[in-house]
């Protein structure tokens, strides 16, 4: 079970690293979005808007850090109190990034993936920390 367990935290990051490179190649390479763009669902929209950058840096560079880093304790799977504290940070920029979107209109599908493993993370490890 723990091998299953770890495995899957393992996939869900690769899925946010994946994206938050794609966003982050968005940001400094110019690559265009593959998304909707109309409507309630626009990833341009929220990419180009002030919430895009927390302190002059894209959000999906802090994305691409923050599941690198969570590989990293995963991989270190002794570190369960480290890794439930580092997944409840992850929610609390993904409550900062509902409000975000919430302020501009718009949604962003990819943005909702990489909310969704954060998320998944946090469930995973703080069942992997009850059990130990």
């Amino acid at each position: 079970m723990e091998k299953n367990l770890k495995n899957a935290m393992i996939a869900i990051s690769l899925v946010g690293f994946v994206i938050s490179l794609y966003l982050t190649a968005y940001h400094y390479a110019g690559i265009p979005l593959i998304c909707q763009n109309s409507g309630i669902i626009n990833c341009a929209n929220v990419l180009n808007s002030q919430y895009a950058y927390i302190l002059g840096i894209p959000v999906a560079l802090l994305g691409l850090a923050f599941f690198i880093v969570e590989i990293a304790l995963v991989m270190h799977w002794k570190e369960r109190g480290m890794m439930l504290l580092w997944n409840m940070l992850g929610l609390g920029f993904v409550i900062y990034f509902l409000y975000a979107e919430y302020s501009i209109g718009n949604i962003c599908e990819y943005c909702t993936i990489v909310h969704l493993a954060v998320i998944s993370l946090l469930l995973l490890s703080a069942y992997n920390f009850a059990k130990s």
